[in-house]
């Protein structure tokens, strides 16, 4: 979105409130059809780019006739016959992962669904530590040596040119399935590519995750087949439990085909009919609860991540396709005690960074941040890069460095386009890939102080400060009357929220404190209290809020930007504004 489609509406210490401008005919004519909607509400909707009745229906429905048709990719209807050929001459298919929960699911997804027709299948996931992501030689000799003659990759391969070449030399087919950006070539020697992002690929939809392109490529196995053989298969609907963990954990856009995955694959996902997901659920602590994409994204995913960022991804797949209850349960627990053991390790790793950061001054002195340590533990840099992009609001890279070769995890801001900036210096890197906001990347260790040069060069050219301050986006102003719990359904009627598609920010002015505040937690920085206006009363909650201590005791009168939810409490509910910023009102 262009930034002169948003003013500035105000400023605090730690956000730049900003608001789309909009149209307020489109809004009085949308409201001509949807009557009984509340005009905020239809103001959000617009502001995300629904102006129109059908789209604004399809959006609120989600039929999952939305799909597209999965032959509109590149190389499909190759690579599917390529497929159908491997099972009736009965060759043996190994379907290759990425260890993350995108690559998981989408290696469980096409495994289990390729299991179906024919029992020569197998799956490898690259150890993390040892192998590192994507193809690499050895796992390919590997695999010919087991009987493979088919290689799937899923989530990876993209950028696997030299080690695609390999795999052709040594009479291997590969077909590539990935959604990742491309460095600059493509792998020549793979069968097929399917990825919308390719050259020459008229998709409608370029967002997809890694599952997400497996699932296309699932759907349209299963149309040739059944069409070729007249067998029926598996509903591919029972598969968008799988999509919508892989999807939501990628945190692609939440629109468009991945919204309709999401929303159809949580309905599975409540009941699930897969006993790891069913153990794994009663381990998180989701049991009799909504499950939502915030709950997935916070319990199930790290668990699910926790044994490939240690090194072995294995034990996800297993959890995820088994049929057992017993080896569910004790898959659950393995994946809960390792994703302790890295929550350990990540809150050791962070003080240390964050110690060097405050030491050196990083923050203060640049606009992005690298840092990179011989200690560090490779399997939690990607969430060490997350948190700081989190606390600090700057794209940042985190590396560890062995062997005088630096391995890390870049996270970035919405304003700064991370891949674009390692693709423009690909001469000092070894390898790297990724997307917008986040990459991986490997460079000889004697260019750090280079990437770290080149890193606040391209910033300070490309981007002002302005650019570079987060920015909280308000949705819609409200008034007391306009917060009832019907409104909160119309909410409702928006989820699945995720990226693109974002939890509605409200705002309230000249809100007066009912009575002092609280601040509670083991560390006293959670926000409790009432406020009033107009003569109506509302709860109000807000983490992380420390810092707002002196503001909060010196004023009365407050300007508060907010969220929405229903609070259930002891049996009973009430309405709930959680504060995401909080003013003095002028």
């Amino acid at each position: 979105m262009e930034k002169n489609d948003y003013a500035l509406v105000d400023k605090t210490p730690k956000y730049r409130w900003i608001c789309k401008k909009l149209d307020v005919k489109k809004i009085l004519d949308l409201k001509i059809h949807f009557t009984d909607v509340p005009v905020p509400i239809l103001e959000v909707l617009a502001k995300r780019g629904f102006y129109k009745k059908d789209d604004l229906l399809a959006f609120l429905e989600v039929p999952l006739s939305n799909l597209y048709d999965p032959f509109l990719l590149k190389d499909m209807t190759k690579a599917v016959k390529r497929v159908l050929s491997a099972i009736e001459q009965k060759e043996k298919i190994c379907i290759y992962g990425d260890y993350d929960v995108d690559g998981v699911t989408a290696t469980s997804l096409l495994y289990e669904f390729l299991s179906q027709m024919t029992p020569n299948i197998d799956y490898y996931i690259p150890n993390r530590l040892e192998e590192g992501y994507s193809l690499n030689k050895e796992a390919l000799d590997e695999l010919k040596s087991k009987g493979a003659r088919l290689v799937i990759t899923v989530d990876c391969g993209i950028t696997s040119v030299e080690e695609v070449d390999y795999g052709t030399k040594i009479g291997l087919d590969i077909i590539i399935t990935d959604h990742h950006q491309l460095n600059f070539d493509i792998p020549k020697g793979a069968y097929a590519i399917i990825n919308p992002l390719q050259p020459g690929d008229t998709y409608p939809f370029k967002f997809l995750s890694g599952v997400g392109v497996a699932f296309k490529f699932a759907m349209a196995i299963k149309y040739l087949y059944e069409r070729k053989y007249d067998k029926k298969l598996l509903p591919i609907k029972s598969f968008l439990d799988l999509v919508a963990l892989g999807t939501i954990a990628d945190v692609v856009p939440l629109i468009d085909e991945n919204r309709v995955f999401v929303k159809h694959g949580l309905k599975l996902l409540e009941n699930s009919n897969r006993p790891g997901i069913e153990e794994l659920k009663k381990i998180s602590g989701l049991v009799n609860t909504d499950i939502t994409t915030s709950n997935i994204g916070f319990s199930l995913v790290p668990r699910i991540n926790a044994v490939g960022r240690m090194g072995n991804s294995k034990a996800s797949v297993r959890l995820l396709i088994t049929r057992n209850s017993n080896e569910a349960r004790w898959l659950s627990e393995e994946l809960e005690t390792e994703n302790r053991y890295r929550q350990d390790l990540e809150k050791n790793i962070l003080k240390e960074t964050l110690e060097k950061i405050q030491r050196r001054r990083i923050n203060d002195r640049y606009k992005g941040i690298i840092v990179y340590s011989k200690n560090w533990h490779p399997g939690v840099i990607g969430i060490i890069a997350s948190r700081l992009v989190e606390r600090f609001s700057k794209p940042s890279i985190v590396l560890t460095v062995e062997n005088n070769i630096a391995k890390g995890s870049a996270r970035s801001i919405s304003s700064v386009d991370i891949f674009a900036f390692l693709r423009s210096n690909r001469d000092i890197l070894i390898e790297f890939g990724g997307h917008k906001y986040a990459a991986g990347l490997k460079l000889d260790a004697k260019n750090l102080r280079h990437l770290q040069r080149r890193f606040e060069d391209y910033l300070n050219k490309n981007f002002s400060q302005d650019q570079l301050e987060p920015e909280l986006l308000i949705d819609a102003f409200l008034d007391p009357k306009d917060i009832t719990e019907s409104f909160l359904d119309f909410i409702n009627k928006l989820r699945p929220f995720g990226n693109c598609n974002p939890e509605p920010v409200f705002v309230m002015k000249r809100v007066s404190k009912a009575q002092e505040f609280a601040f509670i937690g083991r560390d006293k920085s959670v926000l409790k209290g009432f406020v009033t206006k107009d003569g109506k009363y509302f709860e109000i909650i807000g983490f992380n809020m420390a810092e707002y201590k002196e503001l909060i005791k010196e004023n009365n009168l407050f300007d508060i930007a907010f969220t929405i939810e229903l609070n259930n409490w002891i049996g009973g509910t009430n309405i709930q504004l959680k504060i995401k910023d909080i003013k003095k009102s002028s």
